[in-house]
């Protein structure tokens, strides 16, 4: 069997018309391509949370999705299929490698939806390589460490620190964690070694000084909707902020939802369809 026929086996669904990796600056980033890239539309390229896995941030939207234009998903170092290399975990590492799976498949410009760490990677895409997005969906991101709850970046930066119950009852259970190392340790050529050192990364991503300034989103030429939970790690001020900064943005606070259950709520494909439709990209 073959490495991309064995790669393409890794999410069954309908749609699946390929998978593999692309050497990036000396390291592998598996990707996976659902439906046709030959269309004139621009595909949508979807971009996974931290500690997750194409498969188990998007396999429930992928079907709807799939059926307006191609779908591409990118897995991060450490995450997913992509196994883990010397580098950081950081928006730039992160858009670099995603940028070499668009200039493999030789996708000029793409719809960028991204979740999370995902929704950070989807605004430093747009910020910093705006040619080669057509519109960005933001789901429970921000544009810097200062629109999280202070208490979860207080969490991120000192391990010993233990929030308040209410701030805890926000954060993904034990059972929730358990399932994010087993699926990397499923996937992952580190296996499940690979998970510690994926989460020690991501956590020095997250608490370290990145972002952009105001001036830098005001200049966004992309439509962008911004997507969070009113129970969420971002603040609903952040998000209010983002669109009023953001030139050409739409915002959607979802009730009685978290961080986590973003990904499942009802109907959230057919918003980010809808969105598409009617900013006409």
């Amino acid at each position: 069997m073959n490495k991309s026929i064995h790669l393409a086996m890794a999410l069954p669904l309908a749609s699946l018309a390929h998978a593999d990796t692309v050497l990036v600056n000396g390291h592998d980033v598996y990707y996976e391509v659902h439906g046709d890239l030959s269309a004139v539309a621009p595909p949508f390229l979807l971009l996974h949370g931290g500690m997750m896995s194409f498969e188990s941030s998007f396999a429930a939207m992928v079907p709807e999705l799939s059926k307006h234009a191609a779908v591409i998903g990118v897995e991060q170092q450490g995450h997913g299929h992509s196994p883990l290399n010397d580098g950081p975990i950081s928006p730039e590492t992160m858009r670099q490698d995603t940028l070499g799976v668009l200039d493999a498949l030789s996708v000029d410009k793409a719809h960028i939806i991204g979740f999370s760490a995902g929704g950070i990677l989807a605004l430093e895409l747009a910020v910093n390589a705006p040619e080669r997005v057509a519109s960005v969906v933001s789901i429970s991101a921000s544009s810097g460490p200062h629109g999280f709850l202070p208490d979860i970046m207080k969490m991120q930066r000192d391990p010993s620190y233990v929030p308040p119950p209410d701030i805890l009852a926000l954060m993904p259970s034990e059972a929730d964690f358990a399932a994010m190392t087993t699926d990397i340790a499923a996937k992952n050529p580190g296996g499940a070694e690979a998970a510690d050192v994926t989460m020690a990364k991501m956590s020095a991503f997250i608490s370290s000084d990145w972002g952009w300034p105001d001036d830098q989103l005001s200049e966004l030429a992309s439509p962008v909707l911004v997507i969070i939970g009113d129970n969420d790690f971002i603040q609903p001020s952040h998000a209010l902020h983002l669109h009023e900064v953001l030139p050409d943005a739409q915002l959607a606070i979802l009730p009685a939802t978290t961080h986590l259950s973003i990904l499942s709520w009802p109907g959230l494909a057919d918003m980010i369809v809808n969105f598409h439709q009617t900013t006409g990209r």
